[in-house]
């Protein structure tokens, strides 16, 4: 049920624009609606004078109409933002009908139609905008209908909700925006009260070739985000189809009646029948229209539905050139990822990377918490990022931590560059689950631009809710809960997002930490749950309390438990039965060093795993002593400014004071690849062998268990067995291996 508002709703307007002719006549039609009226503009020369009507947001490039919706949008505050395009002048209908919409909120989302204005208007522009008057108001209240952008009124929150326009699509957005929508719980509703006057005029070589690249960019958009698309009705009708088809054969039925002059006769039939075909349209979708524009789709409609045809087929055969290419791309990172493992050259397969050390929480077990208030370096600037990212190339696991990582002010870009550099495999965010917004927005735009590749969002859980916020702070479970359940709707439009747990056992939750895995299970159902053992975090410690050790036991016991009984989303595909049975070869070998200090496998870390620190020094474990860094990546380091949006909406942001240059604990500075192919990261790496490394570090101990044998070996023996024992269930049992072995 839609709220009803006590007082007349708020309303601001944006506008994308690149070189427009007719903003003014946009403007002077959204005057008497006395709303905050914002123009996104990415033209390559600035607009006139437009600061009494309108206020002006300049981008430097040419930018998506979607993203440029979406810069507008975030400069708002109002409950209704009115989405126009820069030739869609309202009408006195569409004004009335916009008022009556702020006085008493009807629908959430809303979109219009187009009206034929003679003095504006030719015949070719009356044609199209009578196609898509039809098309959008033949099954109006179809759930599963979409709408225009070219004038969409939608409430603030959402639009919010929702997670805005796709930025990746330069056309299709409002198609996409309408089918994410929908599945997400809000659909479009198209009413024909509220009109419009498209101001584009057409000529038949421009309608023609607008058809053939929105048909062209449809089938990439459809096909890049199918689940997005799933259910989608374009609401075409059977005479547009009927017709286009006619339009497609009329050619082809024009040449075979030349070529085979002995079935003239017949030819011609079908040729006269083809061309008579658009008269279908005359008493619907052309109903209304002119004389003019009913005689002019005798030659537009075959030409349109010819020029439909053949951008498909194009787009078709672009979309198997770029599977192909991709594939190819995959398969040289595969054999780049499996050449490192083999050779173990020092490059890595799994990095750790902690792009901020920024945290709002102060959780107790944290290895940052007594440096959280300490000055500190900042963090690796963009260009120094690219570089580096560019020197690692393709990585099998790929974290982005922190600190929590959605502090860092342009994660985004930062997660760009890792996408584009090292096409991970699994790309994985452990958070602490606090910025609800933020997490859903960064998600959506992520996985909006992975094309291969699995995303895990990892959100710590460490106890029921009274012991979690006294483990982390109060209100934390709450937010947890919270961005989780913003996000689950997402796992629907997008297969390749996971949602873990991860929970790490510790005195202050050990005795419940069995009971509390069942609680996770049944409350939040999520593709895999991580439970790390405390540890402490350097290479001398006292030992691991054994009531730790056994609440770890016991939790691993019940998550198999629930694995076992297909309780979890994990399994599915083939790297998945693998990822579940390192999970439990890996706890094994986790308690082995716990409870009994002795060496248990080969360690990979720096040689196929590596940490990069957010000031720009690399290791090749979190946990040994700063001195056994690698050295500093060289490059400028950013001041850390604190993402202060935040801060004023009353999130906590507690930061320590940024210092200055680097916190490297060695002088050295170099490139990525320099330093983990120098004499000290090869005696590093004979150091960790000779010295036979007895830690509990989780992320090492994940690559020691894959590409060590016979651990990896005793792994892809139980693989092969669990696609034989029944299909949703690895082998999970005798994963332990004797000391001999060893």
């Amino acid at each position: 049920m839609v709220e009803e508002f006590a007082a007349q709703a708020t309303l601001s307007i944006v506008i994308p624009a690149y070189r427009s002719q007719t903003l003014d006549v946009v403007l002077e039609s959204v005057r008497e609606l006395q709303a905050e009226v914002v123009v996104v503009d990415s033209s390559p020369s600035e607009l006139p004078e437009l600061s009494e009507k309108a206020d002006v947001c300049r981008l430097p490039q040419r930018t998506p109409p979607g993203e440029a919706r979406n810069i507008g949008a975030k400069r708002m505050r109002t409950d209704f933002i009115l989405f126009l395009d820069s030739d869609v002048k309202l009408t006195e209908t569409s004004r009335t009908f916009i008022r009556n919409q702020l006085a008493n909120p009807e629908y959430d989302v809303v979109c219009g139609v187009y009206r034929t204005d003679p003095q504006v208007n030719g015949p070719i522009a009356a044609l199209q905008n009578s196609v898509l008057r039809y098309r959008l108001l033949r099954n109006a209240h179809n759930r599963d209908a979409f709408g225009s952008a070219s004038h969409m009124l939608i409430r603030r929150e959402t639009f919010e909700q929702v997670g805005g326009f796709n930025p990746a699509l330069m056309l299709y957005e409002d198609d996409e925006f309408s089918a994410r929508s929908t599945r997400l719980g809000f659909p479009i509703t198209v009413d024909g009260g509220f009109e419009a006057v498209h101001l584009k005029r057409f000529s038949v070589w421009s309608l023609i070739k607008d058809y053939w690249v929105k048909a062209f960019s449809g089938f990439l958009a459809r096909r890049r985000y199918a689940s997005v698309f799933k259910g989608l009705d374009m609401n075409l009708g059977s005479t547009i189809g009927l017709t286009w088809i006619a339009g497609c054969l009329l050619p082809v039925a024009c040449v075979a009646a030349i070529a085979w002059p002995g079935a003239s006769t017949y030819g011609l039939l079908v040729v006269a029948l083809l061309f008579m075909a658009p008269a279908l349209l005359w008493t619907t979708v052309l109903r209304g229209s002119s004389a003019q524009s009913k005689f002019l789709s005798f030659v537009l409609w075959p030409a349109i539905g010819w020029s439909v045809a053949s951008a498909t087929s194009a787009a078709v055969l672009v979309w198997l050139w770029r599977a192909l290419t991709k594939s190819i791309r995959e398969l040289a990172d595969w054999i780049c990822i499996g050449y490192r493992v083999i050779s173990r050259s020092g490059m890595p397969v799994q990095i750790v990377h902690y792009v901020t050390a920024r945290c709002n929480l102060r959780c107790e077990h944290c290895f940052y918490k007594e440096t959280l208030d300490a000055p500190n370096p900042g963090e690796m600037s963009l260009e120094t990022m690219n570089r580096t990212m560019g020197e690692i190339g393709p990585t099998l696991w790929h974290a982005l931590a922190g600190g929590e990582p959605f502090l860092r002010s342009d994660l985004d870009e930062v997660i760009t560059l890792v996408q584009k550099n090292c096409r991970p495999k699994v790309l994985s965010f452990p958070t602490n689950g606090w910025y609800v917004d933020r997490t859903f927005e960064i998600t959506l735009r992520t996985l909006q631009r992975m094309e291969r590749g699995n995303l895990i969002i990892a959100f710590s859980l460490d106890g029921p809710e009274d012991l979690h916020d006294e483990i982390r702070g109060p209100g934390s479970y709450a937010r947890v809960v919270q961005t989780m359940e913003r996000l689950r709707p997402l796992k629907a439009l997008y297969p390749n997002l996971h949602l873990n747990v991860v929970t790490t056992v510790m005195p202050q939750n050990a005795e419940l930490a069995p009971d509390f895995i069942d609680q996770i299970v049944k409350q939040f159902r999520p593709n895999a749950i991580s439970i790390n053992l405390f540890r402490y975090h350097s290479e001398s410690h006292p030992p691991i309390p054994l009531e730790v050790i056994e609440g770890y036991e016991k939790a691993t016991e019940a998550y198999r438990s629930h694995m076992e009984m297909g309780n979890l989303d994990f399994y599915g595909f083939l790297g998945r039965r693998a990822l579940s049975i390192k999970e439990f070869l890996q706890k094994e070998l986790i308690t082995r060093v716990a409870r009994e200090d002795e060496f248990v496998t080969p360690c990979t870390a720096g040689t196929l795993s590596y940490v990069i620190n957010e000031d720009g020094t690399v290791a090749a474990c979190e946990i040994l002593d700063p001195e056994r860094n690698l050295g500093a990546i060289e490059g400028t380091q950013r001041s850390g400014k604190p993402l202060m949006p935040l801060a004023d909406k009353g999130i906590p942001v507690v930061l320590g004071p940024v210092g200055g240059g680097s916190a490297s604990s060695d002088a050295s500075l170099s490139t990525f690849r320099e330093l983990v192919q120098s004499d000290k990261a090869a005696a590093l790496r004979t150091w960790i062998r000779d010295t036979e490394c007895r830690c509990t570090w989780e992320c090492a101990m994940s690559t020691n268990t894959f590409f060590s044998w016979p651990f990896a070996g005793n792994l892809y023996r139980q693989l092969a067995k669990s696609l034989v024992v029944k299909p949703g269930l690895p082998v999970l049992a005798e994963t332990g291996m004797a000391k001999s072995e060893n």
